[in-house]
């Protein structure tokens, strides 16, 4: 088995679980056997498995039994996701890092330019994600504004080398010949615009949209090639953002996925 292989047997392992069938520790001694053949005795993943709690912190007595399942669920959760990250930091370094030729692809700058609407906790998690791997986020709010109108502070900031758009259920339309009845979720019109914006300055390739999972959420059906991704508040949209940017050639240091 290569290295890919080896951590997808131990996830399929990790998946089967079940509460108090004794396979527990050998699960998890063979997945910080396997982190240390591929990554190290000193990687930081060895320290992230042994912390993982598969118990109640506290106990007492007459505590429901419930907890203690519970925290085994959890710690499942917690195992499999870290299996996950350590699969995408393989997949990341077979990427390479060298930087893809051609004018039209080069990374000029660290720039991320996030487009966002009006949901606070998506733009939060996506700047501080940008932030973690030593990438520069741009927010246009938060940027100065210096005299300028909108479409000025707008442009001048557009010097970026990746947009991330974030499509939020914040308005509600539907068309004049229905009812509401058949009225969907949408994203600002200004996130649309921004979003087609960039398409054309960046091309597809370097335009993620991360799209707010919730039913009835249209999703724009011009865009045929752009990157949609779900948000999740486990952060598993992460390592797909991260793939992609270090496809591009951004410089991504796969242990900050763990911080």
């Amino acid at each position: 088995m290569n290295k890919s292989e080896l951590l997808k047997s131990v996830e399929e392992d990790a998946s089967q679980l079940l509460y108090k069938d004794g396979n527990l520790n050998k699960v998890r001694k063979r997945a910080e056997m396997i982190a240390k053949k591929v990554f190290g005795n000193n990687s930081d993943y060895i320290e992230s498995l042994k912390a993982i709690r598969f118990r109640p912190a506290m106990a007492w007595s007459g505590m429901d039994k419930s907890y203690y399942k519970e925290s085994f669920e959890n710690g499942k959760k917690e195992l499999i996701n870290l299996i996950n990250v350590m699969e995408e930091d393989i997949s990341l370094s077979n990427l390479g890092m060298e930087v893809i030729e051609g004018e039209e692809n080069k990374v000029v700058n660290n720039k991320i330019f996030v487009v966002h609407g009006h949901n606070e906790e998506m733009k939060q998690a996506a700047a501080r994600f940008i932030e973690k791997i030593d990438l520069n986020p741009i927010i246009l709010h938060e940027q100065p504004n210096k005299g300028r109108t909108i479409i000025e502070k707008f442009t001048d900031y557009s010097n970026v080398s990746f947009a991330l758009v974030l499509l939020s259920a914040d308005d509600v339309a539907f068309k004049k010949s229905d009812d509401s009845s058949n009225a969907q979720f949408r994203a600002r019109q200004n996130v649309i615009l921004e979003l087609g914006f960039f398409l054309g300055k960046l091309g597809r390739e370097k335009v993620l949209v991360l799209f707010e999972p919730v039913k009835k959420l249209e999703i724009p059906s011009d865009y045929q090639g752009v990157i949609f991704v779900p948000y999740d508040t486990e952060g598993k949209w992460t390592l797909s953002f991260a793939k992609e940017l270090k496809q591009l050639g951004f410089q991504i240091d796969g242990n900050k996925l763990l911080e």
